[in-house]
């Protein structure tokens, strides 16, 4: 019996370390939030409609600027030649 006791003792014992080893991890830090990511499908990397437009209206804009920097010239070296 003296064996059995012995035993039983050192599973208490070490029951009370393990569980003082889990009651004294740090805790975890305040910033820690819950994030859940969901997704549907495959990722889609086209453009939309707006994009398209924005693009075309650049693109506008710019062939109108090179224009009138043209015809700038052209009538600049028209009234110098």
């Amino acid at each position: 019996m003296k064996i059995a006791n012995g035993m039983v003792a050192k599973a208490m014992v070490l029951g009370l370390a393990a569980g003082a080893l889990m009651f004294a991890t740090p805790a975890k830090a305040t910033a820690q939030g819950f994030a859940v990511g969901v997704q549907v499908g495959r990722p889609y990397y086209g453009y939309d409609r707006f994009e398209v437009e924005r693009s075309r209206e650049f693109l506008r804009r710019g062939e109108f600027r090179r224009h009138e920097e043209w015809d700038r010239v052209q009538r600049f070296d028209r009234r110098y030649r």
